[in-house]
């Protein structure tokens, strides 16, 4: 049992990290790398990339690798090559084909493979095949550039990813400088509401930003706290997240002040249940929300030290430190 006390928490971390790293990857970093590849593939392909319908097959031509006849060269080059091999007598044939070959075979030659209406050249795609294999080659021109980007312009994938967090980092901390102004703020706005406009959409939307907000924005409005609420029976207190005020109806029927409550869910803190207390009912914690979210992830193990308030003098002398229902005094080590 110590053994494990010592070895889980380092594991766990780890599986968490990884979790969340493996997360973070699919959904933000390889996209963002696959917008930067498709961009240079772009930029690339406009200079490498010619028109199939300027070219001819290379009926005549020696084969190539990974390709055979399959490949496609100006009406003048295989012309030209043509004749050069017809040129040469049965002493000299094999080797003038052989040079035909490798003037086909060389980087920025004349051959070229077709992808659908483009024509990438051979070296380019003999490359990509030759790393890939044929089951994985890319359909069309921009996929061969797009890969040929990762090999090329970055040394590995890690550079190409570094590239991409840094994007990553950048984006978000433009948006956040861009909506402290008056027109980013406008176009903030104006694409929430497009947005939530939107049927199923704009209420997913919605329900997702006022959660995001709750947590991720500072709040100086007084139901956003956090406090501790006797559930599931009187005696018992739990911990909870006031979210703002109940509803009306439930407020009227009550005969009193409601307040909405988040009791989060350990180790999850932003999943639980939602409820309508009463005002009078709540013990405010002295508890910033950082520290709430890791009480609760932490299963109670990590307990903030409250501030002791002024001791209460009993009638026999004897002095005692009153705290707050549901919030330990002591640190938790």
């Amino acid at each position: 049992m110590r053994g494990l006390a010592i070895a889980l928490p380092p594991l766990l971390t780890f599986l968490i990290l990884i979790w969340i790293v493996s997360g973070i990857n699919s959904y933000v970093i390889q996209p963002i790398s696959s917008v930067v590849r498709y961009g240079i593939a772009r930029a690339v392909q406009n200079d490498r990339v010619r028109p199939a319908s300027n070219l001819v097959r290379a009926d005549g031509l020696p084969g190539l690798p990974h390709c055979e006849r399959n490949y496609y060269v100006s009406a003048v080059d295989r012309t030209a090559f043509l004749e050069t091999i017809a040129k040469a007598d049965a002493s000299t044939r094999e080797k003038t084909i052989e040079d035909v070959r490798r003037r086909l075979e060389e980087k920025d030659g004349p051959s070229y493979f077709r992808f659908g209406d483009d024509a990438v050249p051979y070296s380019d795609y003999r490359e990509v095949i030759e790393r890939v294999g044929p089951f994985q080659l890319p359909k069309s021109s921009t996929g061969i550039y797009m890969d040929l980007t990762t090999t090329r312009f970055f040394p590995n994938l890690l550079n190409l990813t570094i590239v991409a967090v840094v994007i990553s980092f950048a984006a978000v901390y433009s948006i956040g400088r861009i909506v402290t102004h008056r027109l980013g703020a406008w176009i903030a706005f104006k694409t929430g509401a497009f947005v939530t406009g939107v049927p199923l959409v704009g209420e997913i939307y919605s329900a997702v930003k006022h959660v995001t907000d709750f947590f991720l924005t500072a709040h100086e409005h007084k139901n956003h706290r956090v406090v501790a609420v006797e559930y599931p029976r009187p005696g018992i207190w739990s911990l909870a997240f006031v979210t703002g005020e109940a509803m009306v109806e439930c407020s009227r029927a009550a005969g009193e002040p409601l307040v909405n409550v988040l009791i989060p869910s350990a180790p999850l803190p932003f999943a639980g249940y939602t409820m309508n207390v009463k005002q009078s009912e709540l013990v405010n914690l002295n508890m910033t929300m950082e520290q709430a979210i890791q009480y609760v992830m932490s299963c109670g193990v990590i307990t903030p030290t409250a501030i002791a308030p002024t001791p209460t003098v009993l009638v026999n002398g004897a002095t005692e430190s009153p705290t707050i229902p549901g919030q330990n005094a002591q640190p938790a080590f």
